[in-house]
């Protein structure tokens, strides 16, 4: 998520869909609970559908860092190992720290095997699947650099959207014509599943300049693409999870949204090159503990309400929204405070040992 060489508008971009994923797992609930018929159900769900923009946003940030800072981490076995260091063993412990959260809370019986299948599917939680695909993503660094420089976008992302629709729609269809009988649960952590957004990245961050060039060129028809496809995938989501019409073609709509929202967004955040406030440095440097931890935040507050004996969705949904953003965001911050005194406290304690030698 966020990177050490930080550029305002990627930084601002890193903190908006850091705050659409926790607005989705703050609706969730009440989007499973609602009565799908009333105007309550829509007025949660169509916001949190459109929200969704923010992982496959994510893909698409990733791929474009990957290439626009290449010549920083050119050595191959630093750079993973640096992704391993900010990206693998964060998720391993945030995976360690549910798994303790939901044992000692008698969800289930302490298991290690049971943690580790859970470390390496990614599903404990049900964010947590985004790790996978990128630990997946970082794995074949390789073979993305040289496609994004190598070939045109023109060739390249027409193909790779063909792939992201066969992989997020047909993958298990796809298996069980090749091996008859085999079931996959698990196609929405498979790297092809959002493949055009990653590798749509890869090539902006490789003609970075070109790239926003490209956006303004063509900012009327990318308003106009991204307004209409919002509508139409509010909608069609609507009548289709509210069981009111059958919408087959429900995540094509979907997906062709999510396209024309990532580029909107960029569009606009593009054009403030002003520098983040102190604060909004904090929460972008922070993004990927927010990202891991804000879930937690929610089952817990979940918890508690259960307790308390609050039933009401309403009051539910706005409880979540008082407690987990405040929470989720104030926790992280508060984490990098104390990280960096700490920090400085063994920095100032080294020099002193240095300076008495």
């Amino acid at each position: 998520m966020a990177n050490a060489a930080r550029r305002p508008e990627l930084s601002r971009l890193n903190i908006l869909f850091c705050l659409m994923v926790i607005w989705i797992h703050i609706a969730s609930q009440a989007v499973s609970n609602l009565d799908s018929t009333g105007w309550q159900f829509a007025l949660v769900f169509i916001p949190q559908r459109l929200a969704f923009v923010s992982v496959p946003a994510f893909f698409f940030l990733s791929g474009l860092k990957l290439t626009l800072f290449s010549a920083r981490h050119s050595k191959l076995k630093k750079y993973w190992l640096g992704r391993i260091r900010t990206i693998l063993l964060p998720y391993i412990l945030a995976v360690a720290v549910y798994y303790l959260y939901f044992w000692t809370h008698h969800y289930f019986p302490f298991s290690l095997p049971d943690f580790g299948g859970y470390l390496v599917r990614g599903d404990l939680s049900s964010h947590f699947y985004f790790v996978v695909t990128l630990v997946q993503f970082t794995v074949l660094t390789p073979l993305f650099l040289w496609l994004a420089r190598r070939f045109d976008p023109v060739v390249l992302l027409p193909f790779a959207l063909g792939l992201t629709w066969l992989s997020s729609l047909y993958l298990q269809a796809i298996l069980a014509t090749a091996i008859p009988g085999l079931t996959f649960a698990y196609g929405d952590r498979v790297f092809l599943s959002y493949l055009v957004y990653y590798l749509a990245g890869c090539c902006a961050g490789q003609a970075y300049p070109k790239f926003l060039e490209l956006l303004e060129d063509n900012a009327p028809l990318i308003v106009t693409l991204a307004v209409l496809f919002a509508l139409w995938d509010g909608v069609a989501s609507w009548l289709g999870f509210s069981e009111r019409r059958a919408v087959p073609y429900m995540e094509l709509v979907h997906t062709l949204y999510i396209l024309s929202a990532i580029l909107l967004l960029f569009l606009v955040v593009s054009r403030d090159r002003s520098p983040l406030s102190r604060l909004g440095a904090a929460v972008d440097r922070g993004s990927y503990l927010i990202y891991l931890y804000h879930c937690l935040v929610v089952v817990i507050v979940n918890d508690q309400m259960a307790q308390l004996g609050i039933a009401s969705q309403g009051v539910q949904l706005a409880l979540r929204i008082l407690v987990v953003y405040p929470v989720s965001l104030g926790g992280v911050l508060l984490w990098q405070l104390l990280a960096g005194k700490v920090r400085g406290h063994f920095a100032s304690d080294g020099r002193r040992m240095r300076t008495h030698r």
